[in-house]
C-alpha cells in the first residue's frame, strides 16, 4: 500500500514584533476591530476615540485594496518603532501557474519582462524548495492635500513566487515600502520573512 499524499492546506510565516497577519475572509472586519482595540490599550482614554476611528479607517482601506487585488492575506507593520510607524506591508495572493510559464525559469523570464525598474532577479529557497524572487523600484506620485503640490516617493517592492507542492498553484508574496532610506534593511527583513514560510499539510 502507498502512503497518502500530503495536501497543502495553509502556510505559516514568522512575523517580526509589531506585525500582524490579517486573512481576507468574512471575519476581516472583526479582526480589524480586535486589532485596533489591542493596539490602543496603552493610549490615554481621551485620545482613543479619534485614534480608533483613524486606525480602523486606514486598516479597512488597506484590506479593501488588497481584496480587490485578489489577495488572501495582508501582512502589516502595526506597532511603531522608536515612536514612529514603519511603512511596510505584505500581500499574499494565490494564483494558478500559467501554461506558458510552467518552469521556474519560465517564471523568471515572465517576472523579468513584466514592469520596469527590475533591480534583482533570481532563485531563492523558500519552504524547502526553489522560488523566484524579484526586487524592483518605481516612482509614485504623492496625492495632493489641501492645495499643496504632491511629490514623489520611491517604492521598493520584493516579489516571491513560491510553487505550492502537489498543485499547479503559486503563492505570491509581495512586500513593499515607500521610504527609500529604509529600503535596504527592510528588504533584508522581507527576505527573512519569506524564508520563514512553511506549509501546513494534512
Amino acid at each position: 500500500m502507498t502512503a497518502p499524499v500530503a495536501t497543502v492546506t495553509d502556510f505559516r510565516i514568522l512575523l517580526p514584533p509589531g506585525w500582524a497577519r490579517l486573512p481576507l475572509d468574512s471575519r476581516a472586519p472583526l479582526r480589524v476591530k480586535n486589532l485596533v482595540a489591542e493596539r490602543l490599550q496603552a493610549v490615554p482614554a481621551h485620545r482613543r476615540a479619534e485614534l480608533r476611528s483613524r486606525l480602523t479607517r486606514e486598516l479597512t482601506a488597506a484590506l479593501e485594496t488588497a481584496a480587490r487585488q485578489g489577495g488572501i492575506d495582508v501582512l502589516l507593520s502595526i506597532d511603531p518603532v522608536a515612536g514612529r510607524p514603519v511603512p511596510a506591508s505584505g500581500l499574499v495572493t494565490h494564483v494558478r501557474r500559467r501554461a506558458d510559464a510552467g518552469s521556474l525559469e519560465g517564471l523568471l523570464r515572465a517576472l523579468g519582462s513584466a514592469g520596469r525598474g527590475v533591480r534583482e532577479l533570481g532563485l531563492v529557497d523558500v519552504a524547502g524548495g526553489p522560488a523566484a524572487r524579484r526586487l524592483t523600484s518605481r516612482e509614485e506620485r504623492v496625492p495632493e492635500e489641501g492645495g499643496s503640490s504632491g511629490g514623489e516617493l520611491t517604492v521598493t517592492q520584493v516579489d516571491y513566487v513560491v510553487p505550492v507542492p502537489g498543485t499547479d498553484g503559486l503563492l505570491l508574496l509581495t512586500f513593499c515600502t515607500p521610504v527609500e532610506q529604509l529600503a535596504p534593511p527592510l528588504v533584508k527583513l522581507f527576505d527573512v520573512m519569506a524564508g520563514s514560510l512553511r506549509w501546513v499539510l494534512t
